[in-house]
């Protein structure tokens, strides 16, 4: 934009250069060409200073829009603490929600292993209730296997928490592969729910 600034300046600059220049020419026709040089010289600033202003204007609304279109989203993302087996949350915020973005925010608690990656993610009407159905890779039923029973009630507890608030969910299905997620204590064929089995601390703790 300034580089188009400055060569309507230049512009301007020379019109009216050679307008100072027919000076030189017979009185009358000198009257005459000043005249028109002058006509030509405001119409060229009125048309540049014109543009200018409507550039100014253009480059303003696609600023706002601009800041629209990056509107940050909160989201809530679950973890364990370590102290108990209640889930903490923390807020952050998305310029978009994607299960990719939800398993990264997951991964700053080693909720997931580095590497684990979403093969599918899918939202769905199962009898009225919305179901989410992710299927992660092999790297996450991995990382389940090094874990107590207690600390795969909190990893499974934390990616379902954490999915279900994020898209308003009723359930959700968690596969590894595209088959059901099997470990060394339990067997997770059915949606996980909100319920007595996932325990959330209030904020703050």
């Amino acid at each position: 934009m300034k580089n188009r600034k400055l060569m309507a300046v230049v512009l301007i600059v020379i019109v009216l250069a050679l307008a100072a220049c027919s000076n030189s020419v017979e009185e009358v026709t000198a009257m005459e060409n000043n005249q028109a040089d002058e006509a030509s010289a405001n119409d060229l600033i009125v048309d540049s200073l014109g543009f200018l202003l409507n550039e100014d204007e253009a480059s303003t609304d696609g600023e706002e829009q601009a800041e629209e279109m990056t509107e940050q989203k909160e989201v809530m993302i679950y973890y364990g603490n370590g102290a108990s087996d209640m889930l903490s949350s923390e807020k952050t915020e998305m310029e978009q929600i994607t299960a990719d973005k939800l398993l990264d925010a997951l991964l700053k608690h080693n909720i997931v292993s580095l590497g684990t990656k979403v093969n599918v993610f899918e939202e769905e009407d199962a009898d009225g209730l919305k179901r989410l159905n992710l299927d992660l890779s092999k790297t996450f039923r991995d990382y389940l296997k090094t874990m107590t029973q207690e600390g795969e009630k909190v990893i499974m507890s934390s990616v379902a928490a954490t999915f279900l608030e994020a898209y308003g969910a009723d359930e959700i299905v968690i596969t590894v592969d595209g088959k059901v997620l099997e470990t060394e204590h339990a067997s997770y064929e059915e949606p996980i729910r909100f319920s007595s089995e996932i325990f959330i601390a209030p904020l703050g703790e």
